[in-house]
């Protein structure tokens, strides 16, 4: 069995200070691949992301600024993000990038401007985008419509059933996160379940939002398989059958062959 965590923030010091003991984990847990995010912390996480993905054969990463940091984005940050990460191959995706709405860190006028920018990036170099949305259902499709984003992932998904529908109608892909595996989200398991198997993902977004039943604990890759558990019995479907999907998923989209 395999096992791909699309989404992690490998460079945060609860993991990267033990970051072989982690990794060694995930590979007991069945995680043969990962996607650490180049978007944790301002401009430097993407320095800290490419440098895992280089460490590492099974690791690649992304390139962005989170919505939190959109302020910081200002036109020579966005450049470097540009010319020294967004063609590289070890850079499997623009992002994450998008709206939170519930923190608002910084101005969503901002937000929502950054957010184009790095969807028209995606699209210039034929990437896929990693989305963030957090109570901005509605200006994160518009955006993603109004910019032709096809290509990408609404990471740590925890909306709508019609945002997930809007997504999935401009060719994106699903992936759930440990929320899914909360007592509260009967929800969001039903959501998973009517997924297209093409286009159904797992992530922890460690060292975020540990799963049932590591709530509470420090996120990490092993644990993707506690989320993997859940939604393939919230599909009818085997945890084998649903890490196949997932990693054939996860490869296709990151142009990642296997």
């Amino acid at each position: 069995m395999k096992l791909f965590d699309t989404h992690a923030h490998l460079d945060f010091p609860k993991l990267s200070e033990d970051i072989d003991g982690v990794l060694e984990r995930a590979e007991a847990a069945g995680v043969q691949r990962i996607v650490t995010i180049g978007a944790s912390d301002g401009l430097d996480s993407n320095y800290r992301a490419l440098e895992i993905a280089r460490a590492y054969d099974h690791i690649r990463c992304t390139a962005g600024i989170h919505p939190h940091d959109a302020s910081v984005c200002d036109d020579e940050v966005f450049q470097i993000i540009v010319d020294e990460f967004s063609e590289l191959d070890e850079v499997v995706a623009i992002g994450e990038t998008g709206l939170d709405y519930h923190y608002d860190n910084s101005p969503r006028d901002v937000q929502r401007a950054v957010f184009r920018r790095f969807v028209q990036l995606a699209n210039d170099v034929d990437k896929p985008v990693v989305i963030h949305s957090r109570e901005a259902e509605e200006d994160t499709i518009d955006i993603l419509r109004e910019e032709e984003a096809d290509r990408g992932i609404l990471h740590c998904f925890a909306g709508s059933a019609s945002m997930a529908q809007q997504g999935l109608k401009l060719g994106f892909h699903i992936s759930f996160s440990g929320i899914v595996t909360f007592g509260s989200a009967d929800e969001l398991r039903d959501i998973a379940a009517e997924v297209p198997d093409d286009r159904i993902l797992v992530e922890t977004d460690a060292p975020f939002l540990a799963p049932d039943p590591k709530r509470g604990r420090t996120n990490e890759p092993a644990y993707v398989r506690h989320t993997a558990e859940v939604v393939a019995d919230a599909r009818g479907q085997s945890l084998e059958e649903l890490a196949a999907l997932t990693y054939a998923n996860a490869c296709d989209l990151y142009d990642w062959p296997e």
